[in-house]
């Protein structure tokens, strides 16, 4: 991973309509790095579907510690630009294009319109939405992360049970005789990690980051009609970045301590301030890429 700290002026405030450019190039998944799972049956039993959300999960803020000898460092960062309606822009942009590929594949293929006024749909609860953001918010990847969930509108951030997010629809599934499919993807940026080095009576710890986007991978959620849930797990693409530069960093803050050459204590914040044009294409070009992992499971299943 490339290792350097940016300290530029801050972006003008990021637009909040998501922004695509017309030189978006595709993004490559890494067949290595996808499982496919059928508990129960493919994503191929039925050719009618639901897709009734997208789940796009986008690193909002987070820290990290390093630590050498008597040399300690912490790093907080702040996602600035992450707005609402950019965010579900991007999530309604992927779930149409997933709903068109299936579609031209020759399925028929249902949405959250179609099935809204179904009782297992209107009564089940929503995601709490965090009055920062607006959105959803969670956290993961075994550091102090938080990340912000965004679905095409709010009336589609559904509350997810502990079986995954397509398993609560399973009587609809079994009513109409479909499969429910729920792509979840994961972003971070910025990238934020410790540096340390020892010598001869010297402790160093210090942070650095980075602008890169990465996509650390996807879940493809599904539920057929006699309750089976196949899956598709997309893994980490670290070096296959979404985007190399998706802002500029700024250090905004830093407090050291020093008390000798083996012993010192520095904390620094950092706010990301997000290009909007790349970072929603490093979201779309994965998501899309994604998309047609998707169509082309389906399609072997049915060989």
């Amino acid at each position: 991973m490339r290792k350097f700290v940016m300290s530029l002026a801050l972006l003008a405030s990021a637009a909040t309509a998501a922004a695509q450019s017309a030189a978006m190039k595709p993004f490559e998944i890494n067949m290595d790095r996808v499982k496919v799972a059928s508990f129960g049956g493919n994503f191929a039993s039925s050719k009618t579907y639901l897709i009734p959300t997208v789940n796009l999960v986008v690193s909002a803020r987070g820290s990290v510690w390093a630590k050498s000898g008597g040399a300690k460092a912490h790093g907080k960062y702040y996602v600035d630009g992450l707005s609402k309606p950019m965010l579900q822009e991007l999530a309604s942009k992927i779930q149409n294009d997933l709903v068109t590929r299936m579609r031209a594949a020759g399925y028929t293929v249902l949405t959250y319109e179609d099935v809204k006024g179904e009782p297992d749909v209107a009564s089940h609860g929503r995601d709490k939405l965090d009055d920062r953001y607006g959105l959803p918010t969670t956290g993961g990847l075994g550091m102090p992360v938080t990340f912000v969930v965004a679905t095409p509108t709010d009336a589609q951030a559904f509350d997810s049970p502990v079986q995954g997010p397509a398993w609560w629809l399973r009587g609809i599934a079994k009513a109409k005789d479909l499969i429910v499919i729920v792509p979840e993807i994961k972003f971070t940026v910025p990238q934020m990690f410790g540096e340390t080095e020892s010598g001869y009576a010297r402790d160093s710890a210090g942070i650095a980051t980075d602008p890169a986007m990465v996509f650390e991978g996807a879940a493809i959620y599904g539920m057929n009609a006699k309750g089976g849930t196949p899956s598709i797990q997309v893994q980490r693409h670290g070096k296959r970045l979404a985007a190399e530069v998706t802002g500029m960093i700024r250090k905004v803050s830093e407090d050291k301590t020093t008390f000798s050459s083996t012993w010192e204590t520095t904390s620094g914040d950092f706010v990301m301030t997000l290009d909007p044009v790349a970072f929603s294409d490093g979201i779309l070009r994965v998501g899309y890429a994604v998309n047609a992992l998707i169509v082309s499971e389906t399609a072997k299943g049915r060989h």
